[in-house]
This record gives C-alpha cells, structure tokens and sequence, in this order.
C-alpha cells in the first residue's frame, strides 16, 4: 500500500471536544500578541472559528501538545507576517478559510508548515457563482507570499471546492520555497456541481491544481522553489496537477498515483522535472506532462498505465501524453514573444516551446506516448474562438527515452507533427 506506515498519529476527533469561546479569544490574544521567540502550545481539543490571525513577531512556534489533536476549525487564516514562525502539527477541518489565500498565508521570510493536516477544509465560507458570468470563487488552502518558505511532511486531503490547493505568489526575485514530504489525497471537482452551468464550464473547471508556482504575469521571473518528494494520489482537480508559472524550479522525486491530471509546464523557463514516477494504472484522463516556453529539461522519469483522453488526438490541447509538447501562439524560431502589452499575445497565452531537452525518460503502457503536436488553442478561458495561427516547438531534443507499448500495439508510441506557415 503507498500509504502504509507506523508512522501515523491517529486522532478520533469525536473524543475532541470544541473549546469555549473565550479560550478561543484568549488563543487568538496569544498569536497576536506573542512576542520574538514565543512558543505556543495548544491543547488537545478544537478551536472553532479564530477568523483572521495575524501573528507578527519572528521566531514564533505554534504547535499541538499532542499530535493531531489540536484542530482549528470553522473559518480560520493564520497570517504568518513575522520571519521565522513554525506551525507544527496542527488540524485544519471542519470548517474552512477565513479569506481566499488559505487557511495558513505565509507572508513573512523563513515561514514552516509541517507536520500538519488539512482535511476536507471546504466549508463554512461563501461559495457561489457570481452575477456577473457565474463564475464560482478560488479559495486556497495554503498562500506563500515571502521567500525561503517551507512545506514538509504534511497531508492534504479532500480539496473538493474551486481553487488551488498550494499557491505561490511571486515578484520578480527568487523565491527559493521548498515543497517537500507532503501526501495530496484525493482533490475533487465538481462535487457541488460546479460544471453545472454549461457557459462558465471552461473557467470554473479551471484552478483546481494541487500546486501553483507562480502566475503568468509574474512568469518570466525565477523562483527556484523545489516541489520534490511528495506523493499525490486520486489528485482529479483538472489538467494541471502541478502548475508551474515561473522559471528555474525543480520538479523531481514525486510519485503521482491515480490522477486525471499531469505536470504542466505552463509559463516560465529553465524549470527541470526530474526523476518523477507517475502510475495512472489505466484510468481515464491520465497523463504525464505538458510543455510550453523555453529551456526546460525533462529527465529520468517513469510513466506508465496512463489513458490519455477521449477522442482524436489532433487539435485538442488537453491532450493527456506521457509527454506533451504543445504548440503555442508565436513564432519563437524569429524570436517572437509574448508581451503583456500586445493584445492576443498577453503573458497568458501559450509561448511555443523552444530549447527543451527529452533524455532518459521512460514510458509503458501509455495511450499516448510522446507527443510533438498539432494542439488548437481558444482565445481565452472566456472566448472560445480558435486562434488562427500556431506554432509547433523547436529546437526539442529527445535522447535515450524508450516507449514501451508492446502490449497494446494500437497506442501511439511517438506521434511527431510539424507546423510551418
């Protein structure tokens, strides 16, 4: 079993009992006003409806004196301004975020989260489609706004509402976070029946990813931040499990079981995804990775069992390969960009890949194998026009990799297309 171990604190949260209101006050008292240094140990029991905690001094603990068993339900943001503040063992559920960038907002330098639990934390806050082209609300789990942040050895499950789960929002310096250690479970869309408006379908399908890097106007800038060693099972949010929107990350030591959803290449350049493993055990939807922009490396990784989608394999982006080279909306080979300023050609478009290295990869079983394509693109997530013109990758070099299909000889092992205009 991928989840069997002795290393589990098991907590029953019907032998917890709710805390009064003024020990909840009196706790919220005790984050805010907590001095350099402070550590803060909560007792077993649940802490219903802190609201917005803002803790400003640096160096602060905030732990469970005893594992699993102090829970912060109800709505709860614990804003994490000052450097160097640690929350350790703590249970977010029953209840949900206080404000959309999470339970926990990691504002300040040098910020931990570990040891801790999010479990179906989707509650308790407003959600519904807006007036305007009902489109539904993003609500995070977890925001990192500062810089050399860290999220180990933790366990999210049940993210079932729209939004991410793990947002990283950045400016132009490096950022330098480390993901590392963490279990993702079982993300679901479409449980309160998001998909239900047909017209907002393509938006309100859109940002249910376990984790952002970055965005696509900040894409540009690096953020040397490292996802590695995490496991992600039944992770069916959408097409972009881990989004990456930034440059220089390192993508590498996962295992990714069972998820309707790939790594995605997004935006940004010279990010390496490296020594991954991803099972899709033949369920439908299953992919491997995307690819847009430049100068990315995909090394020394393992896919197997995975089934694509539905349907014709050209002119469709949302193709799910082993491994996906898309094409993208600009003629990177004449040194085209993509320019915020110039309409159509925003940031958010796809840049066409360029300078991408494809070494020692390794997939079987796959329905679709390596993919250089003739993907389609809309417009915009709210126009659903097909751009006219677009552009296959160049300068892509594939070296070593071996496509296993023997057993089902009608997969594409290699499906290799060129565009010119």
């Amino acid at each position: 079993m991928l989840l069997a171990t002795e290393r589990y604190s098991i907590a029953d949260g019907a032998s917890l009992s709710d805390q009064s209101s003024h020990t909840v006050e009196e706790l919220k008292q005790r984050l805010e006003n907590a001095e350099d240094g402070a550590i803060i140990t909560l007792p077993s029991g649940k802490f219903p409806n802190l609201g917005v905690v803002t803790i400003t001094a640096n160096n602060v603990t905030i732990k469970s004196e005893t594992a699993g068993e102090a829970w912060l339900t109800g709505l709860v943001q614990l804003v994490l301004e000052g450097d160097g503040i640690t929350v350790d063992g703590i249970v977010f559920t029953e209840g949900g975020p206080a404000e959309r960038f999470g339970g926990v907002r990691m504002m300040g330098n040098n910020n931990t989260l570990v040891n801790s639990t999010f479990y179906y934390f989707n509650h308790d806050y407003t959600y519904e489609p807006d007036e305007r082209r009902a489109e539904y609300p993003k609500y995070l789990w977890v925001s990192l706004w500062g810089k050399d942040g860290k999220v180990i050895n933790n366990r999210f499950e049940g993210k079932q509402k729209r939004g991410t789960l793990i947002g990283v929002q950045k400016d132009d310096q490096p950022d330098n976070h480390l993901i590392a250690n963490n279990i993702f479970l079982d993300q679901q869309k479409n449980v309160f029946n998001e998909l239900d408006i047909q017209e907002a379908i393509r938006y309100n399908g859109n940002s249910w990813e376990a984790i952002r890097i970055g965005d696509s106007k900040s894409s540009q800038w690096p953020s040397n931040s490292k996802f590695v060693n995490n496991l992600l099972i039944n992770m069916d949010g959408e097409r972009e499990l881990i989004s990456i929107k930034s440059g220089e990350n390192l993508i590498a030591g996962n295992t990714i079981f069972e998820s309707a959803s790939l790594i995605s290449l997004r935006h940004g350049k010279a990010n390496t995804v490296d020594s991954n493993i991803i099972l899709g055990n033949e369920k439908r939807l299953t992919g491997g990775m995307r690819i847009y922009d430049e100068d990315h490396v995909i090394s020394n990784n393992y896919i197997a069992g995975t089934r694509g989608r539905d349907g014709l394999i050209e002119g469709n982006a949302d193709l799910r390969g082993g491994i996906v080279i898309n094409t993208g909306i600009i003629d990177v080979e004449n040194n085209e960009t993509l320019d915020q300023s110039v309409k159509g050609k925003e940031l958010n478009k796809q840049w066409t890949p360029k300078n991408i290295t494809i070494n020692n990869n390794t997939l079987v079983d796959t329905e679709w194998g390596i993919v250089y394509g003739n993907q389609t693109h809309r417009v915009s997530l709210f126009n659903n026009d097909v751009v006219e013109t677009v552009f296959t990758g160049v300068n892509v070099s594939f070296e070593n990799n071996v496509v296993d299909n023997s057993q089902n000889p009608d997969f594409v092992s290699v499906r290799l297309y060129r565009i010119t205009h």
